[in-house]
């Protein structure tokens, strides 16, 4: 059986999550799982808290806390989330625990050992207003790349570069917006440029299905412009001690050094839970695949495989899927603009298939940007789920439930028309099936749209009610439309889980693997249960509120 380990990047412990994330990371990586799982591979998803760094110290001393308190609230708060978001963990972990810890500590030991870490004296920003050292997120200025202002010492939000200390230009202290002064001290440096040619050779070397070409060949031109080494220390900072003895007391780990090993750690935690070896899925046969957005890039294909190569041993990831940002109402989202939706203020008010739904239509595994509309969202809704699908599952089951005293009838002999739509059922199953491997989940979506509205149309040719007064054949085609509502829900269970299993629930069945979508899996005589209405229609007012409530800034937003 082919493993799969699936992770979704990391959140930060530093903020409620908001409809972003869940577009471009996690709806995406739990409808992959869910596939995977159909299809009968051994999947495991992993996840957590990303819990260290310079802005989780920064907020939590505004806001009265510690940093592990800090993180603790928000931690619970965005599992919360995910949770009714229907996320379908196998494990949920975190960066601040012991597992991560070892695992960092052995890491940046192996690497030295390798001679992938090396020490060299760096000139660092220190505060003499403040009295302390300026760690990356305390200083902002002007991106030496591409020019940008308002930027943060470590990367740039406009071009994507990751900015090594001390290059920022003018720099200034976002405490108290002093120019900070320069002192030097000696650091702990990763030879990133040491992996140049292994980087690209491996990135160039995959199917344009697993690592997206666009996405590649930015990387690779980073590469061709020659990469920096990486300093991975801090001073006075929120995160792990460096593990050399060397190293001075105030001396800790680059936040972005233990974050990816995050997934290993959670992994760890899981087999410690479940008996399962760990290293299967890190140092054996195995898939890896990462669900991330396109502004980690940078340190999902570059600075991570380099620390798994540099150890060695490490399976490296087979598979990237990556999205571009969520723009809302055609803006961008800013939380100090208060032009934002918190995932919480949705799943209070509309069923998580919803968002599922609306937002996979979106994911194509591409950087470009996409936009949430509430007009648009309540068009999907009530257009597609509602009218659609909801509205054709009624009407099979109440028609069967009505006529044939709830049993699937026996079909007779198979006319052409009968036999076209089965063949178009299967061949939906197995376009959606190819679709599902390549993570764009929004061809997925619209090929079984098509089938429902095929569905439709052959209902409509066949016309049951007619021919059940008439005494002529309603036993086939509801036969055969119990059967593509079967296939149609499991093609549909990865995105609308919720929804898919009140499908089952209705018709009775325990769902099955995935190539059960492709068989007549409901028998004659079956016997379904009660049909009720899957769906509920979003209403303008809804709707109209919502875009007031954001317009007026009073969506509430932590």
């Amino acid at each position: 059986m082919q493993r799969v380990l699936v992770t979704a990047a990391l959140p930060y412990a530093n903020s409620d999550l908001h409809l972003g994330h869940a577009f471009s990371t996690y709806i995406p990586a739990d409808v992959y799982s869910r596939f995977c799982r159909l299809k009968g591979l051994d999947v495991v998803f992993v996840c957590g808290s990303d819990e260290h760094g310079t802005p989780v110290s920064v907020a939590a001393r505004d806001a009265g806390r510690t940093p592990l308190e800090h993180v603790n609230y928000f931690r619970e708060r965005q599992l919360r989330d995910l949770k009714d978001l229907e996320v379908s963990f196998d494990n949920y972990h975190r960066t601040h625990s012991e597992e991560n810890r070892k695992l960092t500590e052995e890491f940046l030991i192996k690497l030295r050992e390798n001679g992938y870490i090396y020490k060299k004296r760096v000139k660092l920003f220190y505060c003499e207003t403040d009295k302390m050292y300026l760690p990356d997120r305390m200083i902002k200025g002007r991106c030496p790349y591409c020019g940008a202002r308002e930027q943060y010492s470590d990367s740039c939000e406009v071009c994507g570069r990751t900015i090594e200390p001390g290059k920022i230009l003018e720099p200034y202290c976002v405490l108290c917006g002093s120019p900070p002064s320069e002192r030097e001290e000696e650091h702990f440096i990763f030879k990133l440029s040491a992996f140049s040619e292994r980087l690209q050779s491996w990135l160039t070397s995959k199917r344009r299905e697993d690592f997206p070409r666009d996405v590649v060949n930015y990387v690779v031109q980073w590469i061709r412009d020659g990469l920096q080494d990486w300093d991975i220390t801090r001073e006075d900072y929120w995160g792990f001690r460096l593990p050399y003895d060397d190293a001075k007391e105030n001396q800790y780990v680059y936040v972005w050094f233990d974050a990816p090993l995050g997934y290993i750690a959670s992994t760890i935690n899981w087999s410690e839970r479940t008996g399962r070896n760990w290293k299967d899925y890190w140092m054996g046969d195995c898939l890896i695949v990462h669900f991330i957005g396109k502004d980690i890039v940078y340190h999902h294909l570059l600075f991570w495989p380099a620390m798994l190569m540099g150890v060695g041993d490490y399976t490296l990831p087979g598979k990237y899927v990556v999205n571009g940002y969520l723009t809302l109402e055609g803006r961008k989202m800013s939380k100090s603009r208060r032009w934002l939706i918190p995932l919480r203020h949705v799943l209070d008010r509309f069923p998580a298939d919803y968002i599922r739904f609306y937002l996979s239509s979106k994911a194509s595994n591409s950087v470009s940007d996409n936009d949430f509309s509430w007009k648009e969202f309540m068009g999907k809704i009530n257009g597609d789920l509602v009218d659609n699908v909801g509205n054709f599952v009624h009407r099979v089951l109440t028609f069967i439930s009505r006529w044939f005293e709830g049993e699937v009838p026996k079909p007779r002999e198979l006319d052409e028309r009968d036999k076209e739509f089965l063949s178009e059922v299967r061949r939906m199953v197995e376009e959606v099936e190819a679709e599902y491997e390549k993570c764009d989940f929004s061809k997925v979506i619209r090929r079984i749209l098509e089938a429902f509205k095929a569905a439709n149309s052959y209902f409509t040719v066949k016309a049951p009610w007619e021919a059940v007064k008439k005494g002529g054949d309603a036993a086939t085609p509801l036969y055969i439309c119990a059967n593509f509502l079967y296939s149609a829900a499991i093609c549909l269970y990865p995105i609308i889980p919720a929804s898919a299993e009140k499908i089952f629930e209705m018709m009775n069945v325990k769902p099955g693997n995935w190539d059960t979508a492709k068989e007549l899996s409901v028998k004659a005589g079956h016997k379904i249960n009660k049909p009720k209405p899957l769906f509920r229609k979003m209403t303008e007012r809804e709707v109209e509120e919502e875009i007031k409530a954001l317009e007026e800034g009073r969506i509430a937003i932590e």
